[in-house]
């Protein structure tokens, strides 16, 4: 028979027969799985989960039990009725972003580990519904047109998610549907910059630190360290079964009452596993969770529109004197009244608004406030209370006043209003 010799990256003749020949279409993807544990395994583990994970990963306390709790519902996502994403990302390189994906990966039942997917590619593999997903530099995955990616990350967080495809067969266009549930870890540099708001808001993240020489920590090879994960992982998945009903009784109202709305689907799976052991594990989760809601409370540009309307509402004789309050108010109108408003340091954004010569130019106009409002309400044909007559398009005071009560930040909102005499009242 006759033999092909190839060149190998040696340079060295390297014979191939028929029967031996090197597979150019690749291979199947197989999950990793951890194996069976049939004896009980006691809460003690999740401390091992811990302490495995800071001989691999550097980390503060806070970060590792996010990491460890997170990998448990990654083994049992399909309990919930939402798999939040794990994003580790760091500000440069060599802070051991890939290392901590790894560890997580290594202690994650049917999982895959991807250096490169595409959204077509995800979601052939998350089909079934039981698939641990892990994007190594997902950053460079999502540059490009194809969004693909990105809508099945966000789709699958839940368990009816799913994206759907036009095939063109025999008996014309069919539409085909795609599962994308499934739990995801990704990790890259700066990738919390490239995903959607969306996105953002569904992922718990590891921002990573470099480490100095002391706190270096010891490289993580799986030929050398897998068959150690596998038996932690194996003894943590065999606990997490032990606790299924403890772990589903959890409810939201179980959780901090700061975690509301999406938050509650976010971290619920979390503190589900946390309160079995107690004690560091929910403290530690209430902190990150008190330190994340901090963060969302930052004011946007469309909130910080809000509260400035709110003010103006508290101190309307100060910003229009000379006339009185109406139910609505015409969008130039109010578009004048905000060029009024100065800020904690005397400065007034709303009067510098525009980049021009003239200062009149500069001022915010009703078409951008059109579009600040927008999300949260809009003009309408109502009459004044003044003129019956007057149907002409305004803001109605009672509906501002309400979106600020429900957008903004606990510490900036109003509950009582003063009357339509001096105020609006929205109670």
């Amino acid at each position: 028979m006759t033999k092909l010799a190839i060149v190998n990256n040696q340079g060295e003749d390297s014979p191939v027969s028929p029967n031996d020949l090197t597979n150019w279409n690749g291979e199947d993807v197989t999950a990793l799985e951890l194996p069976v544990f049939n004896g009980h395994v006691g809460d003690e583990i999740v401390d091992e989960v811990d302490s495995l994970i800071d001989e691999f990963v550097f980390l503060t306390p806070q970060q590792r039990t996010l990491m460890t709790t997170w990998i448990g519902q990654a083994n049992v996502f399909h309990w919930f009725g939402f798999t939040p994403r794990l994003g580790v990302t760091a500000g440069n390189s060599e802070c051991g972003k890939s290392q901590a994906l790894q560890a997580c990966r290594l202690l994650t039942n049917q999982s895959l580990w991807i250096g490169d997917a595409t959204g077509a590619s995800f979601f052939t593999q998350t089909q079934h519904g039981d698939k641990a997903v892990f994007l190594d530099e997902m950053q460079d995955m999502l540059i490009g047109k194809d969004k693909t990616l990105l809508s099945a990350l966000k789709t699958g967080c839940q368990p009816n998610g799913s994206v759907t495809r036009i095939d063109l067969g025999s008996n014309g266009r069919s539409v085909r549907c795609f599962r994308t549930w499934s739990a995801v870890g990704f990790n890259g540099i700066g990738v919390d910059r490239f995903v959607d708001s969306q996105i953002h808001s569904r992922t718990h993240w590891l921002y990573m630190r470099r480490a100095f020489t002391d706190e270096q920590r010891e490289l993580l090879d799986e030929r050398v360290h897998g068959e150690k994960f596998m038996d932690v992982g194996s003894r943590y998945l065999k606990w997490l079964h032990q606790n299924e009903q403890k772990i589903k009784a959890f409810r939201n109202s179980d959780l901090p009452p700061f975690i509301v709305n999406r938050g509650r689907d976010k971290w619920k799976p979390l503190f589900a596993i946390a309160s079995v052991v107690g004690g560091k594990w929910i403290k530690h989760l209430t902190d990150i969770a008190d330190d994340e809601t901090a963060l969302s409370n930052e004011l946007t540009d469309g909130t910080q529109a809000l509260l400035t309307i709110q003010t103006i509402n508290e101190d309307w004789e100060q910003y229009s004197p000379s006339e009185p309050r109406d139910s609505k108010i015409a969008p130039h109108k109010l578009a004048k009244l905000l060029t009024k408003w100065a800020d904690e340091s005397g400065l007034k954004p709303y009067a510098r608004f525009h980049q021009a010569h003239d200062p009149e130019d500069r001022h915010i106009t009703k078409q951008d406030l059109f579009k600040l409002l927008r999300p949260y309400v809009r003009p309408k044909n109502n009459r004044s209370r003044f003129d019956t007559n007057d149907r002409s398009s305004g803001y109605e005071w009672a509906e501002l006043l309400d979106a600020a009560d429900r957008h903004l930040p606990e510490e900036y909102r109003i509950c009582q209003v003063e009357a339509p005499d001096k105020g609006v009242s929205h109670d």
